[in-house]
């Protein structure tokens, strides 16, 4: 939503983000104080739950003019808005198989009324169709594309992970058990929140965007092996936008976004020998990283934000 609010302020438009949180706020965002966290499809949402905070939400909404709500089928701030606010824009970022669950999302979409819908993949396009009962329009994800780099020179290559590394959706095991095989031939780094350690891994906790990109230009390979639920690749397109080679579980949502041998390799979820035969073989052919930044130009904001306006200008056309 930030990387988003920025193109579009650039572009000239007043953008308001509204979001759980505590603390000062920045420019043209508004907090609305704690959530609440919530285990689903193996991630943790945080969620803004208590009514005073979707009131405060909406009454700063009531004259946008158009307001734009992700994940507006969960609980609290987002439904609340959803419902409350014309003209809507809705996107959807999950993927999973709703199941028993589809009766009450069915219900919660009716609520909503009008909308424009849009989903970040074809596997959350295909879980929204299920939910709602509409099929949305594909609009991905977006990244600011840096400015061209070349890779410092370094002794062994930087062999990057990036995410919770005690979420098992996360894949981290993978990672490490890679790293305890191939400890000589490569410098294992670790960016995210979690409780693991590793003697072979450098850990470095949660970054910031800044510290994370740093680490990614120094980077030789971006290592992802997570295991299920993603709906997209972000952190291997921010990582091709830097040059990066990627290797990663072979998911249909990763393959969506970096399905090139020039720069990218493949391995089954969980199969650490598999694993480290993929990054071997990798870190000895090299990555081709202009074609990795093309990869991920069409993820640029120059290219989605676009999209995503016209989509607002159908919702208030509607």
């Amino acid at each position: 939503m930030r990387g988003l609010a920025h193109w579009l302020r650039e572009q000239g438009h007043g953008v308001l983000v509204v979001a759980p949180g505590t603390g000062p706020s920045k420019p043209g965002e508004m907090l609305v104080g704690d959530s609440v966290p919530m285990q689903f499809n193996g991630s943790t949402a945080h969620l803004a739950l208590a009514p005073a905070q979707a009131r405060r939400a909406i009454a700063a909404l009531r004259e946008a003019d158009v307001v734009h709500v992700h994940e507006p089928l969960t609980p609290g701030l987002g439904f609340a808005a959803a419902r409350a606010c014309r003209p809507l824009v809705v996107t959807h970022h999950a993927q999973f198989a709703p199941g028993l669950l589809t009766p009450v999302l069915r219900m919660r979409s009716a609520m909503l009324g009008q909308r424009m819908s849009i989903a970040v993949s074809d596997g959350a396009a295909a879980t929204a169709l299920a939910a709602t009962g509409g099929r949305p329009e594909v609009i991905p994800n977006g990244i600011a594309l840096p400015e061209k780099s070349d890779k410092p020179a370094s002794s062994l290559p930087v062999v990057l992970y990036v995410g919770r590394r005690d979420d098992a959706r996360k894949g981290y095991p993978t990672f490490e058990a890679v790293a305890e095989r191939m400890s000589h031939e490569a410098r294992f780094v670790a960016l995210g929140p979690g409780q693991v350690s590793s003697r072979q891994v450098a850990e470095y906790g949660a970054v910031s965007d800044a510290e994370r990109n740093a680490w990614l230009r120094e980077a030789s390979v971006l290592m992802a092996p997570n295991t299920f639920g993603e709906s997209f690749g972000l952190v291997l397109v921010e990582a091709l936008a830097r040059g990066c080679g990627v290797v990663a579980s072979d998911l249909p949502t990763f393959r969506a976004v970096a399905d090139d041998p020039r720069c990218t390799s493949w391995f089954p979820p969980g199969d650490v020998e598999a694993a480290t035969n993929a990054l071997r073989t990798r870190l000895t052919m090299g990555s081709d990283a202009s074609k990795a930044r093309q990869l991920a130009a069409r993820y640029s904001w120059e290219r989605v934000g676009p999209r995503v306006v016209a989509a607002y200008e159908q919702a208030r056309a509607q």
